[in-house]
């Protein structure tokens, strides 16, 4: 059977139109490109392989402006909404300061009120950030004579007053939290404390205080580690970054209250290994439709939602097929659920489960329905056709069907992997900033700095005195207990 009769038989419309004969086809190609160009005038511009908002591809690649909001529309106005309690400056009881204005003249009659006694006070009060000259403590270690035997023996300095002279931990912090929290470059991070304290620190002393931190937080990533691994669910995420002219990949696990960052030469199962947390993990983990998850037997598995959403938006913008559209109604008829009931402690009703399935089912239905399969290659190509993104997508979503609704039967579950993409997004800053990284160590140490970093800042630990901990050699620590579900407000 040569490949043309394979083609009659897997497409009788075409065979149908190959019976009428030649004009007959030309006469449909043509219709089918005027139809082509209509439907392309009728769209703005994009790349052939979407853009940020329908695939995985990062914003910066978008050949158009910032994408639309994903959200749905609620009706409601942008703002406060009635019945929020709202927040303001609140008074102190005792403030630091008080200057009294004086009355010295009556409004009335322009009487003499100099010697007047106030009957009362209208407080106003300022909010305002003191001047931070540097506070220079002097350590004065003793020198003592023996009486006895005329050896001199002098007292040892503390942690952290080893030289004549140097700066303390929390200055070193200040400068590691401008550096690696906030992604500001060596010479501006040297000018805003000069600006605040008036002394001008050097760039490589700033550098030498992150090497220093890095390498005492060997005691946070154990600790970090073992909480991962005894959590219910964590997400994990994956992004690529450069260093001398290499690519490397940064992997994150995270949960609400913890993070972890590992920089590895791999983006597949040898970089997700690197991490320490997945292999014998026995919860949910919670990530994209990236195959090498998918290896880990022991633990249960729940893909995001938003990344689906984003594809299925590439379906109705690429293709117009309706059903696109229906599925992801369905899915975020599912958040709405999960809000519901998950969110004030209670399970969805399975009657609902149910509804919600079924809608889900019959949304794959009418994708395939509308989506023609792929025609056999001729008989001298080898493998199987290829199947396309929007039969791709439908697979995925037919394949991982209890993926894809886990978040609906455990309400620790999250409905997306959103928690991983915010915590693996400074390294995409870090790249805007910097333009990467000129040292293998120099990634590393950054990764480890941002666990730490991230890690205190969800479990509400200033920052700066969190560094300060770890220069003194005993870093904060995360217990066990932290090992905690994600939350909604955070995950959804």
């Amino acid at each position: 059977m040569s490949w043309l009769d394979e083609i009659r038989q897997a497409r009788p419309d075409v065979a149908a139109l190959m019976d009428q004969g030649m004009e007959a086809v030309v006469r449909r190609l043509l219709e089918v490109e005027r139809e082509r160009d209509a439907a392309r005038a009728a769209v703005p511009a994009r790349s052939p392989i979407g853009d940020s908002r329908t695939t995985h591809a990062p914003p910066s690649t978008d050949p158009r402006p910032k994408p639309r909001s994903q959200r749905r529309k609620t009706g409601k106005k942008t703002g406060g909404q009635p019945g929020h309690a709202g927040h303001r400056l609140e008074p102190v009881a005792t403030p630091d300061h008080i200057v009294t204005h004086a009355v010295t003249t009556c409004v009335g009659c322009g009487h003499d009120l100099t010697t007047t006694t106030a009957a009362t006070f209208t407080p106003h009060q300022v909010f305002e950030l003191p001047k931070l000259p540097l506070v220079v403590t002097e350590h004065r270690m003793e020198s003592k004579v023996c009486p006895c035997c005329a050896a001199t023996t002098t007292a040892a300095p503390p942690v952290g007053a080893e030289q004549p002279t140097q700066y303390g931990p929390r200055l070193a912090g200040l400068a590691v939290y401008l550096h690696v929290g906030h992604f500001i470059p060596l010479e501006r991070t040297a000018d805003i404390i000069e600006v605040l304290t008036g002394r001008r620190v050097s760039e490589g002393w700033i550098s030498a205080c992150q090497e220093r931190v890095s390498g005492r937080l060997n005691p946070f990533i154990a600790a970090v580690t073992a909480c991962l691994r005894a959590a219910k669910n964590r997400c994990c995420d994956e992004t690529g970054f450069r260093f001398a002219g290499r690519r490397f990949w940064l992997h994150v696990c995270c949960t609400a209250l913890l993070t972890l960052l590992v920089c590895h030469r791999k983006r597949g199962a040898e970089g997700t290994k690197a991490l320490g947390v997945m292999t014998g993990y026995t919860g949910t983990a919670i990530h994209d439709h990236w195959a090498p998850y998918f290896t880990y037997g022991t633990c249960s598995h729940a893909v995001c939602n938003e990344h689906q959403v984003r594809e299925l938006d590439g379906v109705t913008e690429r293709d117009g097929q309706g059903w696109a559209e229906r599925m992801k109604v369905v899915l975020y008829d599912g958040l709405e659920l999960k809000k519901r009931y998950h969110d004030h402690g209670q399970d969805i009703p399975p009657d609902a489960i149910a509804a919600l399935t079924a809608r889900y089912k019959q949304s794959l239905l009418d994708g395939y329905a509308a989506t023609p399969q792929p025609v056999p290659p001729p008989s001298p190509n080898r493998g199987r056709p290829k199947r396309g993104k929007t039969l791709s997508l439908l697979d995925r979503l037919r394949d991982r069907q209890v993926e894809t609704l886990r978040f609906l039967h455990d309400r620790h579950v999250p409905w997306s992997n959103n928690q991983a993409e915010r915590d693996i997004r400074p390294m995409k800053i870090q790249q805007k900033v910097s333009g990467g990284f000129r040292t293998e160590s120099g990634a590393i140490e950054f990764c480890r700095i941002r666990s730490y970093l991230s890690t205190t800042t969800k479990n509400g630990i200033d920052p700066c005195e969190a560094i300060a901990l770890a220069l003194a050699g005993s870093p904060w620590l995360p217990a066990v207990e932290m090992a905690v579900p994600v939350s909604m407000e955070q995950a959804a």
